[in-house]
């Protein structure tokens, strides 16, 4: 099995404050109540353990969320700027591959040029752009 890294498990963890829906006080608390500390990045790799648990315990699991698909280098910057996407919004992995399939017929993100990533960023922008301005609007407005 993996060994998870720093940053994967902060990740676990801020994913899990979003998918809670825990305010910043809300999640403070919980972090001290659970390894003494306020701030995740002042934690070691055994202190992030015990909260990525408690998380589990309150109802959230990474898996949820599906994997992280593993890609070069060159466009770890991109599948990062989309997992922010899919996290922000609480989708699974698997509504990005629609898009790499809508789009580019390519069945896996993996499979997609750096271009084409940059275009699923765009459209995951433009969804979260959409839905912004749809709970804007005004019941009985006509656009």
């Amino acid at each position: 099995m993996k060994k998870s890294s720093r940053n994967e498990r902060l990740a676990a963890i801020h994913m899990g404050k979003k998918a809670l829906n825990l305010d910043e006080d809300t999640y403070r608390d919980m972090l001290e109540h659970v390894t003494s500390k306020r701030s995740a990045k002042d934690m070691d790799m055994n202190d992030l353990l015990k909260v990525i648990q408690h998380l589990d315990q309150l109802g959230f699991s990474k898996r949820n969320f599906g994997k992280k698909p593993k890609v070069k280098l060159s466009k770890e910057a991109l599948i990062g700027k989309i997992e922010a996407h899919l996290t922000e919004h609480k989708l699974h992995w698997n509504y990005a591959k629609g898009i790499a399939k809508q789009m580019f017929q390519k069945e896996a993100l993996e499979f997609c040029t750096e271009n084409e990533l940059w275009r699923i960023v765009a459209a995951l922008e433009y969804k979260a752009k959409r839905a912004t301005n749809e709970t804007r609007r005004i019941p009985g407005q006509t656009t």
